[in-house]
């Protein structure tokens, strides 16, 4: 019996090829990324973080979640129609299309599969009905589609601190219009799983999909792509503290969630509220957010004295010296500095060694002593609060 499993789900994961989700997905991560770099250049002169870093230390997230849900669709059965299949392919391209990865949060996602997979069978959508047959879902398909969001909105939750302190720096005009600095949490997980998709032998819906038989019923292993995304501004906070909270935030949703669901075992209005929950619940923590962020001064703003470090650039002696995101840089070789031309002049004046004076978060003075060598960014690739080139 094992050995037809595995036979079996060796030939689903060839088959997510066939899947335009996949296809999608790629260029969706190519087109945000590409998005985020024109805006880099455009506000910094310059290409902070390289191309599909949204995805970057997100792979142990798909790695974890990919197993845990197929192994619950083999010991326990998540079982989807080809109907539902075809609705969270087509719902995910079509929010994605927005060009915001936090429209593909599983609340959205699969809330409106939920909400579509409960409609369409009672509206005559002519043609279509050639195509897909639309049929009101079973109590253990719905269970299905509920357990599956609780997991993905679990999988937010790592995925909002999949990588501490990975968040792209952005200026915006603050109320009073100057420009500001901001954060932008925005992280994007391919998470490919199996579910079953009961058919019968002699009326394959899938043919190239594997098929085989349990318990007497027909099932097809299907291997379904699915993206999950999250896209929050920091303006008030460091993006680590913000990411803690948000993470937690979510985390909290997904167990209220999963709770709900499973009492649909009972109640099976109950897996309507856990759907509308998990709607309401993440638009009430985006607003919570907002609120949140917006009436508490903003911590990457113009200094009178030093500058504010807002990024800084992956492999560069900034990140090497141990300076941190949000921390003021008040005195280069003991001259105090007040604009990034300042900073500049300032250590290219230096000689062979420079030294910084920093004041951390914490308001306490530290000092940092280093050489400069020739092939060092001339900024130490330290990125500060500056008007928009």
């Amino acid at each position: 019996m094992l050995g037809i499993w595995g036979m079996e789900i060796a030939k689903g994961i060839g088959k997510i090829f066939l899947n335009p989700l996949f296809y999608w997905s790629i260029l969706f991560l190519f087109l945000i990324s590409w998005r985020r770099i024109a805006k880099e250049r455009r506000q910094f002169g310059t290409k902070i973080f390289p191309l599909l870093s949204e995805c970057r230390g997100t792979l142990h997230v798909s790695f974890i979640f990919s197993i845990i849900i197929s192994l619950l669709t083999i010991f326990v059965g998540i079982v989807m129609s080809f109907e539902m299949i075809v609705i969270i392919v087509l719902v995910s391209i079509v929010v994605s299309m927005l060009g915001k990865s936090s429209f593909l949060s599983a609340s959205y996602t699969l809330g409106i599969t939920f909400l579509l997979i409960t409609i369409l069978p009672n509206i005559n959508l002519g043609v279509v009905n050639n195509y897909l047959s639309f049929e009101t879902p079973s109590i253990i398909q719905l269970l299905s589609l509920g357990i599956l969001l609780a997991i993905m909105l679990f999988a937010e939750a790592l995925l909002i601190r999949s990588k501490t302190g990975m968040s792209f720096p952005e200026m915006t005009l603050g109320d009073r219009g100057k420009w500001i600095g901001q954060h932008r949490l925005n992280r994007v997980a391919f998470i490919p799983f199996f579910v079953l998709l009961p058919v019968n032998h002699v009326e394959l819906v899938l043919p190239l999909f594997p098929y085989f038989e349990y318990d007497g019923a027909g099932y097809q292993l299907v291997l379904l792509p699915f993206l999950i995304g999250v896209n929050y501004t920091v303006r008030s906070e460091l993006p680590v503290v913000a990411a803690r909270r948000l993470s937690q935030c979510t985390w909290i949703l997904s167990v209220v969630v999963l709770f709900v669901v499973l009492a649909g075992l009972y109640y099976p209005l109950a897996l309507a509220i856990a759907f509308i929950l998990a709607i309401v619940g993440r638009e009430w923590l985006m607003y919570q957010h907002k609120k949140h962020d917006r009436y508490k001064p903003a911590t990457f703003v113009p200094l009178d004295k030093g500058l504010k470090v807002l990024a800084l650039l992956p492999g560069t002696p900034g990140d090497r010296l141990d300076i941190h995101v949000g921390e003021t840089i008040r005195k280069v070789n003991d001259h105090p500095i007040q604009t990034p031309k300042e900073f500049y002049e300032a250590l290219q004046n230096s000689g062979a060694f420079f030294k910084l004076d920093i004041i951390d978060m914490r308001g306490e003075v530290r000092f940092i002593t280093s050489a400069f060598y020739e092939e060092d960014h001339y900024e130490l690739g330290i990125v500060f609060v500056q008007e928009e080139k």
